[in-house]
């Protein structure tokens, strides 16, 4: 009978262990919490792209509704929304990782007179203005995920500003 008692015992105590528990827990959650950071990192990051181009295109907008509406001033324009300055600069420059002065629309409503002055990236591939702009993510979430998922949308800020005539 003794024998029965104690191997009973030691079926209790190994039941009521949790020394390993701990650890099964941290080995189901640690793909999870990777993938979330992951996740929450890219899209912290085109939230910071989206609002450093809105900002550029704003600025480029507000510079070119009070200058000539020119070629010259124009491509200036470009360059500052590109860039962040009036020149050309190289791709190790550019404001946001993919964009190029190309790739900035600029219009204008009125004739003969200009009355508003848009700057913006276009979202449409068929846009005939110029390239869209796509987010280039530095995880690959569908990977991480074992899925096809690919986080990659467009940035396509837009301004709009009433032209100041000089």
């Amino acid at each position: 009978m003794k024998p029965v008692k104690n191997k009973v015992q030691n079926l209790l105590h190994f039941g009521r262990n949790e020394s390993g528990g701990t650890l099964a827990e941290l080995a189901i959650l640690v793909p999870l919490l990777a993938v979330m950071l992951a996740a929450v990192s890219e899209f912290g990051r085109f939230f910071q792209n989206y609002t450093t181009m809105a900002k550029s295109t704003r600025a480029a907008a507000r510079y070119l509704s009070n200058q000539p509406f020119t070629t010259a001033e124009k491509d200036k324009a470009r360059n500052l929304a590109a860039c962040g300055k009036l020149t050309a600069c190289a791709d190790s420059e550019v404001l946001v990782k993919g964009m190029t002065a190309a790739k900035v629309c600029i219009e204008s409503t009125g004739s003969p007179q200009v009355e508003t002055v848009t700057v913006r990236i276009p979202r449409d591939p068929a846009d005939t203005c110029g390239a869209t702009l796509n987010y280039a993510p530095i995880f690959n979430i569908g990977a991480l995920l074992h899925t096809s998922f690919s986080f990659a949308p467009k940035i396509s800020p837009r301004v709009t500003m009433r032209y100041i005539p000089t």
